[in-house]
């Protein structure tokens, strides 16, 4: 069994893409997975997925916009399977925009998830993992429970066309930053900040940014792969070594970092 083995993780935003690739690489881990996403069918596929390959999971519909709705899924998820070891704050979204056609609701859209959301998804973990027991000897000893928040580099430097979606992503940056500060020593928060995926996501963001700037459907998405030293568009897979890094007992001593796992893109 791998490094995760009777672990209990809780995946957002795991019907597709990102969050479905760490859910997948943590039940091949060992690790008991809860699926939770606004896609209450994919996610139920998912979770049938890991049960089909003899893993443990289980799915729920839930919106990371209405804290009412995290706090729930947190409940759920503890009252079936004891406790969370991992949460994998995932779940996000994007508009694209140029500045000065930014509209309040383009605001909302990106942050009331990406930050907002982000935000009350941790704190209704962080209750869960404080009432907790440390964990004994072995994988996580002396936690009572890691958080991975999925960051981006556009939170490290402004994005003249992502606007609301890099600030939002920027507070995800801060937000790992502080919640590790208050929730040490027995919870550590950390964050991944991926490049250019190729998920819908990126797909959806080609279609936006083309129809703005007037390019032809592709062009967008050809024009930020060309600049990846490792020479080629990013896979979810590509994430997954990292998410099980911080989720396992390797990263025991790491709280309040931001990985970029990007290939190259952006350099420190």
């Amino acid at each position: 069994m791998g490094s995760l083995k009777d672990s209990v993780t809780l995946v957002t935003g795991a019907s597709r893409g990102i969050g479905r690739a760490i859910a997948l690489r943590y039940a091949q881990e060992g690790a008991a997975v809860f699926i939770a996403d606004l896609d209450l069918e994919g996610a139920e596929a998912v979770a049938a997925q890991i049960r089909a390959s003899g893993g443990s999971a289980e799915a729920c519909r839930t919106d990371i916009g209405e804290p009412k709705e995290s706090a729930a899924m947190v409940a759920r998820a503890a009252d079936r399977f004891g406790r969370i070891d991992v949460m994998v704050n995932n779940a996000g979204v994007i508009r694209v925009a140029t500045l000065l056609d930014l509209t309040p609701e383009d605001w909302d859209y990106n942050n009331d998830i990406n930050a907002r959301g982000l935000f009350f998804a941790l704190q209704a973990g962080a209750r869960q993992m404080q009432s907790q027991p440390l964990r004994g000897s072995g994988q996580g000893a002396g936690l009572r429970g890691k958080i991975i928040n999925i960051a981006s580099i556009a939170g490290r430097i402004g994005r003249p066309m992502f606007v609301a979606y890099a600030a939002s992503k920027a507070a995800a940056i801060s937000i790992t930053q502080s919640a590790a500060g208050a929730l040490a020593p027995e919870i550590t928060v950390n964050a991944i900040c991926p490049g250019i995926v190729d998920t819908e996501m990126w797909r959806k963001i080609d279609r936006e940014w083309t129809a703005s700037d007037g390019r032809a459907p592709g062009e967008a998405w050809a024009d930020r792969i060309r600049s990846i030293p490792m020479g080629r568009p990013q896979t979810p897979e590509d994430l997954t070594g990292m998410a099980v890094f911080l989720a396992g007992p390797g990263s025991d001593y790491i709280t309040g970092q931001s990985y970029n796992v990007e290939g190259g893109l952006v350099m420190s």
